[in-house]
């Protein structure tokens, strides 16, 4: 709990700190897709296109979870900024 995760979906890769898990479901606290722009990459406000902007959490079927791991620490970094504001 609590742990800043990488899920692997088939809608790609999503960025987001677990808040609950059980045998069906994993629920992300502020997640954010991960995606690549001419910039670089960075987070997309979401994690779809036609969602809410800015979700404050979301649930994800473990069916629909190809896998699931400890976020990198540049991009943990990266998502906190995000979600945050907070440059660290």
């Amino acid at each position: 709990m609590d742990d800043v995760v990488t899920l692997v979906t088939a809608a790609g890769e999503m960025v987001g700190r677990i808040i609950n898990e059980d045998e069906t479901s994993i629920t992300l606290e502020n997640p954010r897709a991960f995606v690549q722009t001419r910039d670089g990459v960075g987070f997309a406000p979401g994690v779809c296109l036609t969602g809410v902007k800015d979700p404050k959490e979301v649930s994800y079927n473990r069916l629909a979870i190809i896998m699931m791991c400890e976020t990198n620490e540049e991009v943990r970094k990266i998502w906190l900024q995000a979600t945050t504001g907070l440059v660290v």
